[in-house]
């Protein structure tokens, strides 16, 4: 921890530092040009709006109340061609993502075959669209309980299509308290497309590796008057069995069952009866059908031999990496294995006044979405023959089973409505927003003809006083009130009951914000912390008794400078402290009963600390460079008389050794780009280090990707990509049950697309 210490000492030193700097720097003059000038006191750079404290601004971001932030503006996204959402995140500092690799979908409450997103080692993060959430209290597509692989809520990829996406804007820390006191880690809000006045469009094409296929367009267009805005898009993908590189051979392999066929529509209509009073109506619709694999072969026991000790282990019930090696290759069984989801979301809002950047509006929305598959055929089939030779090729045909068959559906439905009210009174912004959120979730399993049904209600109000001292430092002083339901739930035999009792809860937040001048600021920020437990909670058992967790509660600081040395070189620190009193996780923990340790689902205490350090440089009007440092510590400790297990021989002895090494602790990134009229150029760069050799194939894993775009023809554009330059071995997802590579990341590959506008 020595080491840790000084890392962190050195960093208060230079925040110190460089608030000294800022202090007794003189304000520089902007630059009034067509690429960089004010307006109403705010600082534009093409794309980009900023204002006095440095922050780019977004339609919604006056709700911030200080900490870092990050947006992707549209510029970038129109110029990098993501194909989702996670590829466009993982480029901000702090920011990552986790997948399965070489596949889409997941398997419904299956953390590790989902593709969550973490800030600064947090996955406590509240997901948005257009600043409303996305999660569901009743039920999650990742995980169904806090002490689960992940405290992610949602599928970061599962949310909307990219051509809906205007920008994106990620505020790590309490800097977004409105959104809820469960964001520890942060908030990404995504900020959806709408339509202009003149009439406008796009039709693209893209082609590339695996198979993959990708069509879209989108129309944008309003009245004469300026009135009624529409933006329509559409866009379908497809693609084939990917390929990676297994880091434990060396060898390049097809990855079986990895096929994609996914459509999006989006449609958005505004009409502004004045300058104050707009109806806005949205829908959103998202499916996909993916095959499913689950995990890679580990092709180290795909021989005749370990395959019948595979087998015959698994008919004996044993089961796991550890007991019987190579046990996941039994998945290459699942034959027509898929899973298949079909979202459809409504918001319709009606603003009706907007003093100094913010809203007061009424919102309804509703929420649909439905996820079924099946694990194919042939599964636990011992007379199978070895994988990919001429007997199973036959064994194959007559095993298969297709999309007809369906062997389980989940449902998530929300309905509520949200109220802002926002009113200015002097130096004091006044903001508070309240909403009532109804959700429900339903299980049904066609092998039993049973189902479930949980229901949960929810009052999320929310009240701010942004402060404005002067025009160089803002106090925001806010609550939060939080009211969970009991849940209502209906087991598959029928039997009504309540599985946990109602909570209240009110969570103060305090953040500020102070630039010194024209060239640098800083920020400070608290919060306090509550989280309610899920559904799947209530159904953890310590032995014969319930697991008897409680919610999770803890506090969360924030501090932060940044300072812009020039007009070319600017700086950026960011450090967070969250201390968790009351933490749910999943441990080797002591039994008096059995007199032996334990996995049980507890809560403890969690100390987490994380540090982000960002250069940017520009060295002309065309050539410039990114670099980013973040690193993450995680320390957990027992509570309330428990103790962890000593001997967890893999984790060399040391819990907090296993929680820290299954992540990397440390990510470097470096973003390469030039620009002028006709071509965009980027390459960005991902080093990750500090990972565990006994869940990674590798301790650090370096990755490049390459975005091109070029405007060969009046309104007519040429685009590439390539993802893993290199043909990096790597992966970012583990668990010791099915044994280090289990999910390795595509290898090379690039898309080559057009596009044209009107």
């Amino acid at each position: 921890m020595s080491n840790m210490k000084r890392r962190y000492t050195a960093a208060a030193a230079m925040m110190m530092v460089m608030g000294l700097c800022a202090s007794a720097s003189a304000a520089t003059t902007v630059d009034k040009t067509l690429d960089n000038y004010t307006l109403d006191g705010l600082i534009v750079e093409a794309d980009a709006v900023r204002n006095q404290f440095g922050d780019i601004n977004t339609e919604q971001s006056y709700y911030r109340t200080g900490g870092d932030v990050n947006v992707i503006t549209s510029q970038t996204l129109e110029k990098r061609h993501y194909q989702q959402l996670g590829d466009a995140l993982k480029t901000i500092p702090g920011v990552q993502v986790q997948s399965p690799g070489g596949y889409r979908g997941g398997e419904y409450g299956y953390t590790q075959t989902h593709t969550i997103v973490s800030i600064n080692g947090d996955a406590r993060v509240v997901v948005l669209i257009d600043g409303r959430r996305l999660d569901n209290t009743s039920g999650g597509t990742v995980a169904g309980n806090s002490g689960s692989g992940s405290k992610s809520m949602v599928d970061i990829n599962q949310i909307t299509s990219m051509d809906n996406i205007d920008k994106i804007e990620v505020i790590k820390g309490p800097g977004a308290s409105i959104y809820g006191a469960d964001a520890t880690g942060g908030v990404i809000n995504i900020i959806t497309k709408k339509g202009g006045q003149k009439t406008t469009g796009s039709i693209d094409y893209s082609a590339g590796s695996w198979n993959k296929r990708n069509y879209g367009m989108s129309v944008s267009g309003g009245s004469d008057d300026g009135k009624l805005k529409v933006f329509m898009s559409g866009r379908r993908e497809t693609g084939g069995n990917s390929h990676y590189k297994d880091g434990l051979t060396g060898v390049n392999h097809t990855w079986a069952q990895t096929a994609y066929k996914e459509d999006s529509i989006n449609a958005r209509v505004d009409y502004d009866f004045d300058d104050t009073h707009r109806l806005t109506v949205a829908y959103s619709h998202l499916q996909g059908d993916d095959d499913y694999p689950l995990t890679a072969p580990y092709y180290k026991y795909l021989n005749p031999t370990d395959w019948e000790r595979i087998k015959q282990y698994y008919d004996q019930d044993i089961t796991g990496n550890v007991k019987n090696p190579g046990y996941r290759n039994l998945w290459i069984m699942w034959l027509g294995a898929y899973n298949a989801y079909n979202k459809n979301n409504y918001d319709v809002t009606y603003s009706f006044n907007k003093e100094n950047g913010m809203e007061s509006f009424i919102r309804y929305y509703k929420q649909n979405e439905r996820y079924w598959g099946s694990f194919g055929g042939g599964d636990g089939d011992l007379t199978a023959p070895l994988p990919f030779t001429k007997e199973w090729d036959e064994w194959a045909k007559t095993h298969y089973r297709g999309r007809n068959y369906r062997s389980y559906y989940n449902e998530l439905k929300n309905d509520g409505v949200q109220l802002q009210l926002a009113k200015s009174v002097g130096i004091h912004d006044l903001l508070t927003t309240w909403t009532y959120d109804k959700s429900k979730y339903l299980s049904f399993r066609t092998k039993t003809n049973q189902k479930s049904v949980v229901e949960r209600d929810s009052v999320l109000g929310y009240i701010q006083d942004k402060i404005h001292i002067n025009d160089h430092w803002d106090i925001t002083p806010s609550v939060r009130y939080s009211y969970y339901s009991d849940f209502s739930r209906t087991d598959r035999d029928g039997t009504k009951w309540n599985s946990a009792e109602s909570t209240t809860t009110i969570t103060p937040t305090l953040n500020t914000q102070y630039a010194f001048d024209d060239t640098a600021s800083m920020y400070l920020g608290y919060t306090k912390v509550y989280r309610p437990l899920r559904v799947g909670d209530y159904d953890r058992t310590n032995g014969s008794d319930p697991a008897g967790l409680e919610d999770e509660k803890g506090d969360v600081w924030t501090v932060g400078v940044r300072k812009d040395f020039s007009d070319k070189t600017s700086v950026s620190m960011h450090y967070d402290y969250t201390k968790m009193s009351n933490a749910v996780a999943r441990y080797s923990v002591w039994d008096k009963d059995v007199k032996d340790f334990k996995l049980k689902y507890v809560n403890a205490k969690e100390d987490k600390k994380s540090f982000n350090f960002t250069i940017s440089q520009k060295f002309n009007e065309h050539l410039g460079l990114n670099l980013n440092y973040s690193h993450a510590c995680d320390e957990w400790k027992a509570k309330n008389g428990m103790q962890f297990d000593p001997d967890l021989s893999w984790a060399d002895g040391n819990v907090n050794t296993a929680i820290n090494k299954l992540r990397p602790q440390n990510i470097y990134t470096a973003d390469l780009t030039y620009d002028n009229d006709k071509l965009s150029v980027s390459l960005f760069g991902n080093y990750y280090t500090g990972l565990s050799n006994v869940a990674y194939t590798s301790n650090r894993f370096f990755v490049l990707d390459l975005a091109a775009n070029y405007e060969f023809k009046k309104n007519w554009i040429l685009f590439g990509t390539v993802s893993n330059l290199t043909n990096q071995a790597w992966e970012n997802t583990y668990t010791n049950y099915l044994g280090i590579g289990s999910w390795p990341q595509p290898g090379r590959s690039f898309m080559l697309g057009v596009k044209y506008k009107f």
